[in-house]
Parts: C-alpha cells; structure tokens; sequence
C-alpha cells in the first residue's frame, strides 16, 4: 500500500474507509480526503487524530448503509474544519445515489435491506439522519485530486475516484481484487457493472486499486477478471 493511502475498516461487512491526505500543511496539522465512512466513525475519528489530518472532502463511492454510516459524527467532529475561518468538510456523492442522503434516506435503505433479505432492524438501531450532499457528481468532473470516473451497475450512481498522475484509483464496490460488486439490490445492473468493470480494466495496468471491501490490488492483476464472461 502507498504509505500515503491509510485505511480504517469499519461495520459489519468490513468496508475499507480511506483516508487520503492532502499536499497542504499547517499548524502540524493537514488536510485529507476521506472516502466511504461507513461506520465506526470513533475508529475513523481516532485514527484521523493520531494523524494530525482533518478532512477537506468526504466523498462516496456509492450511497449504500455500509459506505455512509459514519457521516453524521464525522461532521459533527470536525465541523468547524482544520482552522478556525474554515467550513466543514464537503460531502460529494454521484447525482444518481443523492437519495440515499438526507432527512427521506431512511426509506431508500430499507429497500435495499428488503431486496438482500435482510430484516432492517439493525439500521434502525444505529440510525442518525444523514446529512445533504455538498456536491452532485457527474462523470468526468474534478474533485480534489479526483476524477470522478462514473462506474454504475452495483448502484446506479456508483463512482470510482482517480487520480492519474499518482496512479491510484479507489473503486468501490465496482471493482474488489479478484471479483466485482453485486447487482442484486435496487438500482443494480450485470450489464452496467461489465461496462464499468471493461471500463477500469483498460486504464495503466499499473493504477493502484483500493477497493471498497477487501485487499488492494492493480489494474495488471485484474486483467483477467472478465475472462469467460
């Protein structure tokens, strides 16, 4: 793993929250990018302390439960920023997954809780309102030091963030080390996901990727993902 690249795994299906810093110091302290916190937002708080990093941007891959969860106490952590003029962090999510944030998010993640299966009693339990977001991403925009590559087939507004010149791409639940990302559940699509997945396989084979669950892994690695299908 770059030694830039930090990672908190958080909640019950063990998603990757990233943490990425920031070329900008100040104070002892720097700015970073946190990426899909889905839980656990103490674990995410803590490490972040211990790093002296406070985020500019929170972005998301995608508006699943497992990937948001820990919005509400990370604003409420570090709402006032890293220095006393500045604003709290921004929350960027793709315009197609937007309602799975805000006051109506509730319902949309029962859904999905309904289509895997699954009894939604433990959202309900662990259940804070989830924010707006700042931002509405469409395909090829800047987000800090991203491009937001839109990848939909396991949600129709699921991204992955590239950075190109440091040859890292954080994928989501899109594309892990040696599988992809379930269509199943609301909004999913097999055809979407193996046009997203064709997508990410033709970039450098040398781009880093950091998965939305489970270990880092290359684009070169992957190449023979799709074999067969």
């Amino acid at each position: 793993m770059d030694k830039r690249i930090e990672c908190v795994v958080v909640g019950l299906i063990e998603t990757n929250c990233w943490l990425y810093p920031l070329d900008d110091e100040q104070q002892g302290k720097r700015h970073c990018v946190v990426i899909d916190p889905g839980d656990e937002a103490a674990s995410i708080i803590s490490q972040l302390t211990k790093l002296n990093w406070v985020p500019r941007y929170i972005f998301l891959t995608h508006g699943h439960f497992d990937h948001v969860l820990a919005l509400p106490d990370l604003l409420e952590a570090f709402g006032k920023g890293a220095f006393s003029d500045e604003k709290p962090p921004r929350i960027g999510i793709h315009r197609l997954d937007a309602n799975y944030l805000g006051k109506d998010a509730l319902p949309v993640h029962h859904r999905s809780f309904t289509a895997a299966g699954e009894s939604p009693v433990y959202l309900d339990s662990v259940w804070k309102n989830l924010p707006e977001a700042d931002t509405l991403f469409e395909e090829g925009d800047i987000a800090g030091p991203f491009k937001v590559l839109h990848l939909p087939g396991h949600t129709p507004g699921s991204v992955g963030f590239l950075n190109e010149e440091a040859g890292v791409l954080f994928s989501g639940d899109t594309l892990f080390r040696g599988n992809w990302g379930r269509t199943d559940l609301p909004g999913g699509s097999e055809e979407d996901i193996y046009k997203s997945l064709k997508r990410l396989l033709a970039l450098n084979g040398e781009v880093r990727v950091y998965p939305g669950h489970g270990p880092a892994t290359t684009i070169k690695n992957e190449a023979g993902l799709l074999s067969g299908c």
